[in-house]
């Protein structure tokens, strides 16, 4: 049955021009996928415009935890930052007056980012001040396994954009039922859906993928298994994929405290193989992975949480992919707080790293919707 609303990536890959003046607003901590996607976004336009972003937070801890393993892709955008950073009041009063500081100047488009979940009264008077201004207003609507009706909670925020983007059709259907008939344009864009991931597995199940015979990495990953508490044990499985000869793995693992949930595996493996692998994965870790390697490659296809175990925390694989976290292999603290990170965003199906560039596309489009009559759904 064909849908009344677009898919945005739909029309999304034609040619980019350029934007003069762009304000992203939303979550900024880097330790947090919010903050993360927002971080994605900005990143996907200043290729392409002048952008400002602002952070909006829900509260003066928002960057706290130490829980918390450093992002693959917040390491790459440090590098690359070409946007202005501003942070808003969190009281209601002082953030109004603050917007209206960032369209001083003329902005042809502002972009505000929600996460069903948090506070997102905020959006509300940037859509006002945006369009006071003239600028084309885009609200992204993040899609997540918890959100449950999330867009509709924030319906009244985002009531007068020009254009509203969601993760999911059920979604979009009940916002739009929700406005009625004076209502946005809504469409469903991939980049914006964390849904989908279903390992059908009740135990935090984590695959790591090491070198051919690298002990000290087979140590360090034990090491940090054999942390976890005893108490909580029986829900982990730990599953090492490694090439090895001789007995000295094999003894590693025996040795280990939590021997007897780990499972140390020894064999190649066929695409299909490796598929089956990290769909019934909680979360992967893989050491050291070069540009071609089909262990991260299929992980990140298949959108799950991702660690990269790196020597002296450096890589060069993980860009624009918020699933991905980083940790030194060389140190099991840091792979023990990785690991249980990546595990608690198991239920989370990450979008892809083109997903970013086609929803750049689809922003730079809403330039040229003004024809469109915002009552109406654009069809497939």
């Amino acid at each position: 049955m064909e849908s009344q609303f677009e898919h945005a990536d739909a029309r999304s890959l034609k040619g980019l021009r350029s934007l003069s003046n762009v304000v992203v607003a939303g979550p900024s901590s880097n330790v947090t996928v919010p903050g993360l996607m927002t971080d994605e976004v900005v990143g996907a336009l200043v290729a392409h415009a002048h952008v400002t972003k602002v952070a909006v937070n829900p509260s003066k801890d928002f960057g706290s935890g130490l829980d918390r393993a450093k992002s693959l892709s917040a390491t790459f955008r440090s590098r690359d930052e070409a946007a202005g950073t501003h942070r808003s009041f969190h009281l209601t009063r002082q953030r109004r007056q603050d917007f209206r500081h960032y369209f001083k100047e003329r902005v042809e488009l502002a972009v505000a980012l929600a996460w069903p979940g948090i506070d997102n009264s905020w959006i509300g008077d940037f859509v006002h001040t945006a369009r006071q201004a003239g600028a084309r207003t885009v609200v992204l609507i993040v899609t997540h396994p918890t959100s449950g009706q999330g867009a509709t909670s924030i319906a009244r925020e985002v009531a007068d954009s020009d254009l509203v983007l969601v993760g999911d059709i059920i979604d979009a259907t009940i916002l739009s039922a929700t406005l009625g008939t004076k209502r946005p344009v809504i469409e469903v864009h991939r980049a914006l859906s964390l849904t989908g991931r279903n390992t059908g597995n009740d135990l935090k199940r984590l695959t790591t993928f090491l070198p051919k015979d690298d002990e000290q990495s087979l140590l360090s990953i034990l090491t940090a298994f054999d942390a976890i508490p005893s108490d909580w044990i029986d829900e982990y499985d730990l599953r090492v994929i490694m090439r090895y000869s001789g007995r000295a793995a094999r003894d590693h693992v025996a040795a280990s405290f939590h021997a007897d949930h780990v499972q140390l595996i020894g064999e190649d493996f066929s695409s299909v193989d490796m598929n089956q692998i990290v769909a019934d994965s909680s979360a992967m870790s893989v050491a050291d992975p070069a540009f071609d390697s089909r262990a991260y490659a299929t992980a990140v296809d298949a959108g799950v949480a991702t660690v990269v175990l790196a020597s002296d925390m450096l890589t060069d694989v993980g860009r624009g992919y918020v699933g991905g976290l980083l940790a030194d292999i060389n140190r099991p603290t840091s792979v023990y707080v990785a690991h249980n990170h990546a595990l608690r965003l198991s239920d989370l199906r990450f979008p892809s790293p083109a997903a970013w560039f086609e929803l750049a596309a689809r922003l730079d489009a809403a330039m040229d919707d003004r024809a469109y009559d915002s009552n109406e759904f654009a069809s497939l």
